[in-house]
């Protein structure tokens, strides 16, 4: 089962704590995990023959200090000796054990989750021929496909836009320059599905957005079968999540994935 596979998870000190939490949500698949963190924000996990940290890049949300840290980051996976990654952040799962087959059966392509942006403000962003579109995580990459895209890294099309300078786009930049096919995860979801239950003082806003999200997405994974999830950053939640996918594979042991509809930036 996921064989020549490696499991990374991008994170910093400040949701180190969810990448502690939620460790069984990533080394259920059996493979080895690599956790990447900035070198000046380091998570440190080290378990002999399961889990290492490597650091790379500066702390930074935004900006080209972000982008270059994720190229960093994909630098170092290069390093191992796997042919494919699937690459999370701190809040992202892939629900099921097994990661989905049809990921490997078409490996060079830029896999990730996806949100339709269609907001105003955004659409100079994008030349004419490119999706609009974030590319969310996590993603699944051959080592093929990692190598395109740093092949392009240089490029001035792929440097930090005032428009939209963050990763989520970086890898719609890097995707595009790099002339590589790209494709939604078909049992996707990417939407605000839970807050941390670390942060201080939600609004009333954050936390009607957040009740939503999670009652559309176990929804979904209970009853539509919905498996590469973002954004969940309550350990308590992940695992309910978790659980409703096991629930859906016992009855439909041979259902076949299928898309979710995408969701829409600024929308939960």
């Amino acid at each position: 089962m996921n064989e020549d596979t490696r499991v990374a998870v991008c994170c910093y000190e400040g949701d180190g704590h969810q990448v502690r939490y939620g460790l069984s949500g990533w080394v259920h698949h059996g493979c080895p995990l690599l956790i990447l963190s900035p070198d000046d924000s380091r998570v440190t996990i080290d378990v002999p023959g399961c889990i290492e940290s490597r650091y790379a890049g500066k702390r930074a949300y935004t900006g080209q200090l972000s982008l270059d840290r994720q190229r960093a980051h994909l630098s170092l996976l290069l390093e191992y000796p796997e042919n494919h990654f699937l690459i999370h952040d701190a809040d992202s799962v892939c629900l099921d054990p097994k990661i989905p087959d049809y990921l490997y059966e078409e490996p060079d392509v830029m896999w990730t989750n996806q949100v339709v942006d269609g907001i105003p403000g955004h659409q100079e962003f994008f030349p004419s021929g490119w999706p609009h579109v974030a590319f969310q995580p996590p993603y699944f990459l051959s080592r093929k496909t990692i190598k395109a895209l740093l092949a392009v890294a240089d490029d001035p099309r792929c440097q930090a836009s005032p428009v939209m300078p963050f990763i989520d786009f970086y890898m719609v930049q890097l995707t595009m320059v790099a002339g590589l096919p790209w494709k939604r995860f078909l049992d996707g979801l990417s939407f605000p599905i839970s807050i941390d239950p670390l942060k201080p003082n939600p609004t009333p806003r954050e936390r009607e957005i957040y009740a939503h999200g999670y009652r559309l997405a176990h929804n979904a994974v209970l009853n539509e079968g919905a498996n590469v999830i973002h954004s969940t950053k309550d350990w308590g939640v992940t695992r309910e999540l978790i659980n409703a996918r096991q629930r859906w594979v016992e009855k439909h042991p041979h259902t076949p994935p299928r898309f979710n509809k995408p969701p829409r930036i600024g929308r939960a």
